[in-house]
């Protein structure tokens, strides 16, 4: 087993997420907190090129506080069915952000998030958390690593858990008129410690915007090793489409 998934590499994890959180209002205790929360609807939801939803539509919310310019948390649901069967049908994510202005064009970020599944089955643990390491450059392109020390999932390959795995991702977003958008994006995900496998994921699309709503439609890619370890039902090559609706502080 890797040492990544040491109690050392849990605690760690556990600890960016304390600081994180811990650290937003004692930073910004004269900070006029800005809430804000999405309801959304999409035909699939799709997690780094894999279907949570065996493409099946789904519910999703989410509410977050701002603290200021630097500190965000917040939490975040969505229906899943990643599995035939009996298994998890709800999927929560509680995560801490910290961004840091380097420039007027550059900015970094660090996102700290604990995945759960409250009503997974009692023999399996899908249960994780992940460090996000982000660089975005005005606002339209940025690189990502994600890792996770504790991560796991079942595939043709079997079943693996407290594995560690990194992603690797490069995306756009270009305006093009009157609230449209196009966005592309492209990655790498590293699962060698759980199916001594990896894949590439991509996916290109169009988005609307305004003030409250949010329409996306995206086109999906995913490599023949993520079709094979995960089947046609999770890896899919497809079109989906996603609504949001956006509230509270949004200025």
């Amino acid at each position: 087993m890797s040492t990544f998934t040491s109690p050392t590499a849990r605690h760690f994890v556990a600890c960016v997420v304390c600081l994180l959180i811990l650290s937003a209002p004692l930073r910004s205790a004269r900070a006029e907190i800005k809430w804000t929360g999405s309801l959304a609807l999409t035909s699939d939801y799709i997690q780094q090129g894999i279907s949570q939803t065996q493409g099946e539509p789904a519910l999703q919310g989410g509410v977050r506080a701002q603290f200021d310019e630097r500190w965000t948390v917040g939490a975040w649901a969505s229906a899943i069915d990643r599995y035939h069967g009996k298994g998890g049908s709800t999927e929560i994510d509680v995560y801490a952000g910290r961004a840091w202005r380097l420039n007027p064009e550059w900015i970094a970020s660090l996102t700290a998030t604990h995945y759960f599944y409250p009503n997974d089955l009692p023999y399996v643990n899908y249960d994780y958390d992940e460090v996000t390491a982000s660089l975005g450059y005005r606002s339209m392109a940025f690189a990502t690593v994600a890792w996770s020390p504790n991560y796991g999932d079942a595939s043709y390959e079997g079943y693996a858990d407290d594995r560690s795995t990194l992603s690797y991702e490069l995306s756009a977003n270009q305006p093009i008129l009157r609230g449209w958008s196009g966005n592309v994006g492209v990655g790498y995900r590293d699962l060698s410690e759980l199916f001594d496998e990896s894949y590439w994921y991509g996916h290109a699309g169009l988005m609307l915007s305004t003030d409250r709503f949010t329409v996306h439609l995206t086109y999906t890619y995913v490599d023949r090793t993520a079709r094979e370890l995960f089947g046609h039902d999770r890896a899919a090559i497809t079109w989906l489409g996603t609504v949001i609706w956006r509230f509270g502080n949004l200025h």
